[in-house]
């Protein structure tokens, strides 16, 4: 059974697998995670400003995910900054692979011979992620080491791979089990229920994995056993999270002890008021 309370999904319109980061350990209404939010409604914006208090939003697509899926914010370009403003929200352009399309179709193309190997592909795509990552992530992680951050939105194209990832070793570094962080990430599927046959359908219209529905089903899921073995594969390769946090993002203890404080404290103080 899911150790999470419920699933923290929101509304927010225009946004697929929009929720908070929650469970036991993270303070409500600092993290929120969804996949792409370039169909946000002008409603979805004010929702995630005046409701949800997010001011900052991170973006961790590539390049040509970003000119495939096309205008940004309601049809508003992403370097007009009148719609930021409008709002009230800044974005971070915080890319894990500035050039590689890194969608959830594409991590299935690029990792096929595991299609049918459990989470053997997920390891190794998720592997890969954090080698990309560092500048990308140590944004994010300063950012939240800042003297009382505001709420902030992380998304990629899905909400899936580069998000799940990022979220899972924040999860780690503030102490969150690994059964926890696995049932935060499985969440993604009911986030994605209403995507995934469109992500299905077209790649099984690539030669690559034509026929192969079983492996592109695989390759395009959350489950939680995929996170699991992810989290054995970052304990193994990169110590601990303490350590890729200062090894890789080249965080200080300081920052990294902020961190903790502004993530974890906030959710005991939110156990304590309840």
């Amino acid at each position: 059974m899911p150790s999470l309370p419920s699933p923290p999904f929101i509304e927010v319109p225009g946004i697929a697998n929009f929720r908070g980061v929650g469970g036991s350990h993270v303070g409500p209404g600092l993290l929120y995670r969804s996949a792409d939010p370039s169909k946000a409604t002008k409603a979805g914006l004010e929702k995630m400003r005046q409701n949800l208090g997010i001011r900052m939003i991170f973006d961790l697509r590539s390049a040509p995910e970003i000119k495939r899926d096309g205008k940004e914010w309601a049809s508003v370009p992403v370097d007009d900054p009148d719609v930021f403003k409008a709002h009230g929200i800044e974005r971070q352009w915080v890319p894990v692979f500035a050039e590689e399309d890194y969608g959830p179709e594409q991590v299935a193309l690029r990792y096929r011979e595991y299609t049918k190997s459990g989470s053997e592909g997920f390891v190794k795509a998720y592997h890969d992620i954090l080698l990309a990552a560092p500048k990308s992530y140590g944004t994010i992680f300063r950012y939240l080491a800042k003297d009382k951050p505001a709420p902030c939105l992380i998304h990629c194209t899905a909400g899936k791979d580069r998000t799940g990832v990022l979220i899972a070793l924040l999860l780690l570094q503030i102490g969150a089990p690994a059964d926890e962080i696995a049932d935060e990430y499985a969440l993604t599927d009911l986030g994605l229920a209403e995507r995934k046959p469109e992500f299905i359908e077209r790649l099984l219209l690539n030669p690559a994995i034509a026929g192969n529905r079983e492996g592109a089903t695989n390759m395009v899921s959350s489950k939680r056993e995929n996170m699991l073995a992810s989290i054995e594969m970052i304990r193994k390769e990169f110590g601990s999270p303490e350590k890729y946090m200062k090894e890789y993002c080249r965080l200080s203890d300081e920052e990294i002890q902020k961190i903790r404080k502004n993530v974890h404290e906030g959710a005991l103080e939110h156990m304590g008021r309840s």
